[in-house]
C-alpha cells in the first residue's frame, strides 16, 4: 500500500477512529463498533473491509493492528486532523447571507420565465401550466433556504439552529420592507399564462389560465426562507447519517 492509497483508506473519519482505537488494544467486534460510535453493522463491516491489511484478527477473534496499521496509527497521531475554529455567525455576515436569500427569491427563474412566456403571448399545455406552477413554488421553498444554509455553514464552521435562522430572519425583514415599498408605490408584476383553447366535450370551448404575481412569490419567501433552511439542514443531517 503506497502513501496515496493509505490516504484514500484513512480519509473517512470512521476508519480513522477504528485505527486509533485499535492502537490502544485489541478489541472484539462489538466493543470496537461501540467505541467508534458505529450504528450500522453493514457499513461498519464495509469500513473494516476497506482497511484491508491494516487490521487483523488474533487467535481470540479480536481485532488488532498489523505492522502497517501501527504505522498508520502513528501517522494519525503525529498529524491529527485539523479542527475548524468555532466562530458563530455574526450579524454582519447574517445580513449579507440574508440579502443573498432575498436576491434568489426575487430572481425566481420559473417566475421570470413565465413572465417571458406571457410577454411573447405564448400558450402552454395544461400539463406544462401545472409544472410551471409547481416548479415555481419548489424553487421558492428550496433554493434560497438551501443557499443560505450553505453560506452559513461555510462562514461559521460551527453553528447551531440559532445561527442558521439569523439569515432567514434578515431575509424576512428585507422582503417585508420590499413588499411594503411595492404596496405604497403600487408596483407589482402580474403574469397570466393560458393554455390553447380547445373544444369542450359537451359543446363550447374551454381554456385553462394560471395567474401569479411577483408579490405572491415574495410573500411565499417570508415563510419559505425559514422552511428552506430547516429542510436543507434536515437533509444534510440525514445524508451524513446515511454515509457515516
Amino acid at each position: 500500500m503506497d502513501f496515496e492509497s493509505l490516504s484514500d483508506v484513512l480519509k473517512h473519519s470512521m476508519r480513522r477512529r477504528i485505527v486509533l482505537a485499535l492502537c490502544e488494544r485489541n478489541m472484539s467486534y462489538v466493543d470496537l463498533m461501540s467505541l467508534v460510535g458505529a450504528t450500522n453493522t453493514g457499513k461498519f463491516n464495509y469500513h473494516l473491509k476497506i482497511l484491508g491489511d491494516l487490521i487483523e484478527k488474533d487467535q481470540n477473534g479480536k481485532y488488532g493492528l498489523t505492522e502497517k496499521g501501527q504505522m498508520a496509527a502513528q501517522l494519525l497521531q503525529k498529524f491529527p486532523e485539523k479542527k475548524s475554529q468555532k466562530t458563530p455567525l455574526c450579524m454582519a455576515d447574517a445580513t449579507l447571507i440574508g440579502f443573498a436569500g432575498v436576491v434568489l427569491t426575487v430572481v425566481n427563474p420559473i417566475f421570470w420565465s413565465s413572465f417571458l412566456v406571457a410577454l411573447l403571448k405564448l400558450e402552454l399545455t395544461i400539463p406544462l401550466l401545472i409544472s410551471v406552477s409547481i416548479l415555481g413554488v419548489v424553487y421558492a421553498l428550496i433554493v434560497p433556504g438551501a443557499v443560505m444554509r450553505l453560506l452559513t455553514t461555510r462562514r461559521a464552521h460551527y453553528y447551531d439552529m440559532y445561527d442558521l435562522l439569523k439569515p432567514p430572519f434578515t431575509a424576512f425583514i428585507l422582503l417585508l420592507v420590499l413588499l411594503v415599498a411595492m404596496f405604497l408605490l403600487k408596483i407589482n408584476v402580474i403574469v397570466t399564462i393560458a393554455s390553447p383553447t380547445t373544444p369542450a366535450p359537451y359543446g363550447g370551448y374551454y381554456q385553462s389560465i394560471v395567474q401569479t404575481s411577483l408579490q405572491s412569490f415574495l410573500l411565499l419567501g417570508l415563510v419559505f426562507s425559514f422552511f428552506g433552511v430547516v429542510i436543507a439542514e434536515f437533509v444534510s443531517k440525514v445524508w451524513k447519517r446515511i454515509t457515516s
